[in-house]
């Protein structure tokens, strides 16, 4: 095991993990909305798929990526689609608060993250799928077993993962009791919703080198 390759790989899974991102910004917003026990499956669901991707590029799966690279723009239409949605979900709840006159309620939008649809989001989320074809090419020197290579990759950004997305749910979490206040949630939503916007934006027009 080539430790200064596990050293340079945490550091690598420790700034990809906790960086914004579609599934942290995601999480953060559902903590808010509906509180870190509702959005435990929408966590867990992101940790999963994450993780079966990593299999897959680890074990050369992945390399269907590069050799049909149409696929890129079609996953990055399809993430930044699916968050501009979101994005205009929140956007309507922002409208819907600014109109409330009677006593305020509570910011609601739509329903927290199934796990089998935190699983599937993440085949359309670009930010993930380079993560590890990055992490996959750039470590396979870790070890001679692919299988080995696997479990060390995957520990690493399973623990590493999860205490990011951890963080981004309970920072959510913590802004959830002033959300019941309508002109902060009209505020809550307005932000999030133009968030969610960025980062489709910045999803279609990134053009990463993946690696060869």
């Amino acid at each position: 095991m080539d430790l200064t390759l596990l050293f340079s790989m945490f550091g690598f899974a420790a700034i990809s993990a906790i960086t914004p991102g579609p599934n942290n910004i995601l999480l953060m917003s559902s903590g808010a909305l509906y509180g870190w026990r509702r959005t435990m499956p929408h966590l867990i669901g992101v940790q999963i798929g994450f993780q079966l991707m990593m299999l897959m590029a680890v074990f050369g799966l992945g390399i269907l990526v590069l050799f049909l690279p149409w696929l890129v723009p079609i996953s990055k239409i399809l993430g930044a689609g699916w968050l501009s949605w979101m994005g205009v979900q929140f956007l309507r709840a922002a409208w819907d608060h600014s109109r409330v006159t009677s006593k305020p309620k509570k910011a609601k939008v739509g329903r927290p993250f199934k796990l089998y649809e935190a699983v599937l989001f993440q085949w359309v989320n670009p930010k993930a799928y380079i993560m590890c074809l990055s992490a996959s090419g750039a470590y396979i020197g870790l070890s001679s077993s692919t299988a080995m290579r696997a479990l060390v990759i995957g520990a690493v950004f399973t623990s590493v993962g999860l205490f990011a997305s951890m963080v981004w749910m309970l920072a959510g979490d913590g802004l959830n009791k002033y959300l019941t206040d309508g002109r902060r949630a009209t505020v809550f939503n307005l932000v999030m919703g133009l968030l969610l916007f960025l980062t489709a934006a910045i999803i279609v027009g990134y053009s990463p080198k993946l690696p060869t």
